[in-house]
């Protein structure tokens, strides 16, 4: 193998997303394989903080700092097939299909021990959720239901709209809401009923108004603080609030009223909260979901070729109600 010129997706700086060039190098490191990328899945809420230099790391600091900086490379979600293999790596052979944890980029070089095998019959272009279908389900392995019970789901990202379902599929009732009208049209067209239009009424106001429906568990799925502040009071005595977005600012509460009156049981749903055990034991399961009953073609809601990279940021921030889910070609 000989050195060889790619492209990758760069955030040099604030605003300025550019298409880079890179050298492969012409020797992989032993645990590592060469991997050609046919699609990644742009995770609009963590890419947008951090182009926008709105990510809580640039104010915090800490080992959060280090990884959210410039020059960034986006993406962690990547579907290709192999095309060379370290001396030591096992498991694999050229030619297999695999996801793996890479920016945008045309070719990668992950570790071996990074990569899962695509199964058989599943789409590159459907593979690539695998990872935020794990990170939805987080708040179902966090917060379990039983058959029959209420989850409000507030904030209709793409996790949120994975949160969802998930718990749909698992038996529970499943209330939506969000600002944004064509998300809640994927909503009700995906099983969520009611849904909620925040930009009309607030969750406060609709369940005091719909006592009946007072969720058993609730799923702060946007990281927005006044959400979370909504969902504490809108549960019901003795419910749960899942935090699964990702909170950027700190907030005040009213602990005595919305938590310890109430007997409120609070979850952080962050991914790494899920052990690994575990989460090797939900991958088979979670690929076949992708397969299928999450319905990932009606939230894919665009395929773009990476080089329009550059231009697709400013859409995903000015256009909510057209685009939700976007996966690169490569």
């Amino acid at each position: 193998m000989s050195d060889a010129t790619e492209n990758r997706i760069l955030f040099a700086g604030q605003d300025d997303c550019r298409i880079e060039p890179f050298t492969v190098p012409a020797v992989l490191q032993p645990t590592q394989v060469l991997v050609r990328n046919e699609a990644s899945l742009v995770s609009a809420g963590t890419e947008l903080a951090v182009l926008r230099r709105r990510h809580r790391a640039f104010a915090s600091g800490g080992a959060a700092a280090l990884q959210f900086k410039y020059p960034f490379y986006p993406g962690y979600a990547a579907v290709g097939r192999i095309e060379a293999i370290g001396r030591e790596v096992t498991g694999f052979a050229i030619g297999d299909r695999v996801w793996h944890p890479s920016a945008h980029a045309t070719v990668s070089t992950p570790e071996a021990n990074l990569c899962l095998p695509v199964p058989d019959g599943i789409e590159p272009r459907d593979a690539v959720f695998f990872s935020l279908v794990q990170i939805a389900m987080t708040a179902v392995r966090r917060a379990p239901t039983e058959l029959g019970q209420t989850v409000l789901v507030s904030g209709l990202g793409l996790v949120g709209i994975l949160v969802g379902q998930l718990y749909r599929i698992s038996g529970a009732s499943v209330i939506a809401a969000d600002l944004s009208k064509g998300r809640l049209r994927r909503g009700t067209s995906l099983g969520f009923a009611p849904v909620i239009d925040l930009g009309e009424t607030s969750l406060v106001h609709w369940f005091a108004a719909n006592p009946a429906s007072a969720p058993d568990v609730s799923i702060e799925a946007a990281g927005i603080e006044s959400n979370i502040d909504a969902c504490l009071k809108v549960t019901r005595a003795g419910g749960r609030v899942v935090l699964q977005g990702s909170p950027r600012n700190t907030m005040e509460i009213d602990p005595y009223t919305d938590i310890h009156k109430k007997g409120l049981t609070i979850i952080g749903a962050h991914d790494s909260t899920v052990s690994p055990q575990v989460r090797q034991r939900d991958v088979p399961y979670l690929f076949g979901l992708c397969g299928g009953a999450l319905h990932l073609s009606e939230i894919r809601t665009h395929e773009l070729p990476y080089t329009e990279a550059p231009v697709l940021y400013d859409r995903l921030e000015d256009s909510l109600d057209e685009y939700l889910a976007v996966v690169l070609t490569y």
